[in-house]
């Protein structure tokens, strides 16, 4: 029974998209560390059973210290995918799907897991930082964070500072620019840091916004972060890929110059920059047709 529902899962994970890919994570993490809590509380709360769900939390919870970074530096990534109560996966999850599919229209689907990595990375070490050095947040050192806030905080503003006029349907607000939400987002981030509400979870959100609005400042100008992390995880589903050698031999043959190619290539790069300027400032119902195609062949690429 249990190897069927961990063979499903690993199914769904292979045929889904990235955002699925990332909410069957998450809810697995959640649903291993629900099912611990409930077998401490069966137990009557056995210190055997209390010492296995301390050792699990504390090996994917992040420490929010340097020497906790240094001996557990696995916990940079496994606190992203981890949450404890019901509600703080569910509006992650659910904030992480809206976001996603945003990002993911405008760019394309193999951006949205390495920008949340990204995300995670730059929330855990910015907060492990500041705690560590500004004397006002000391008080915070070593205290365990965990959720996916970081990541889903760098797909939000990363989606705005791409299309900052696309208009969502707010409930019993109506259509709002994507702008406004992530600017609110933001503003509550500061003010909870300010009023001293989860500091280190806060931050970690300031961290993913920062890395958000860099990569899409970057992706503008032709830079892909998100690049490296994709050919790296091309390298190791690979290994588990059996190779069959071909028998047929292929000759590749360039049509164009070495100039020609990349004369072509720059020029194709500043039609899409051009594109995602006019969605920035007329929305994505301005472009004709021709600029809609060149869009949709230019996220099929990357």
């Amino acid at each position: 029974m249990a190897n069927a529902i961990i063979e499903d899962i690993k199914a769904k994970i292979r045929s889904g998209n990235p955002i699925t890919r990332l909410i069957i994570i998450n809810a697995a993490v959640f649903l291993f560390a629900s099912i611990l809590t409930i077998l401490f509380a069966a137990s009557g709360k056995s210190p055997a059973m209390g010492n296995i769900q301390y050792f699990v939390k504390e090996n994917i919870s992040l420490s929010l210290s340097l020497n906790g970074l240094i001996h557990r530096p696995w916990t940079l990534i496994t606190y992203m995918f981890t949450h404890f109560e019901v509600m703080h996966i569910f509006w992650n999850m659910i904030t992480l799907y809206w976001f996603g599919q945003i990002l993911s229209g405008y760019t394309s689907e193999k951006k949205i897991i390495p920008l949340y990595l990204l995300g995670g990375l730059a929330g855990g070490l910015v907060t492990i930082l500041l705690i560590q050095f500004i004397p006002g947040l000391q008080a915070f050192i070593g205290a365990p964070m965990v959720g996916a806030s970081a990541g889903v905080t760098a797909i939000i503003i990363a989606a705005a500072t791409l299309v900052p006029n696309y208009r969502m349907n707010l409930m019993f607000i109506g259509p709002v620019k994507l702008l406004y939400v992530a600017m609110f987002v933001l503003f509550i981030d500061i003010l909870n840091v300010a009023s001293y509400d989860n500091v280190g979870g806060n931050i970690a959100h300031l961290g993913g916004a920062l890395m958000g609005y860099l990569f899409i400042v970057q992706y503008k100008k032709g830079n892909d972060w998100s690049a490296w992390i994709n050919r790296f995880f091309d390298r190791i589903s690979g290994l588990f890929k059996p190779s069959a050698k071909s028998k047929m031999k292929v000759a590749y043959k360039r049509t164009v110059s070495d100039e020609e190619y990349n004369y072509n290539k720059k020029i194709t790069q500043q039609q899409i920059d051009t594109i995602l300027d006019k969605i920035s400032k007329s929305g994505y119902e301005s472009l004709s047709k021709a600029e809609k195609e060149i869009l949709f062949k230019a996220s099929n690429k990357s």
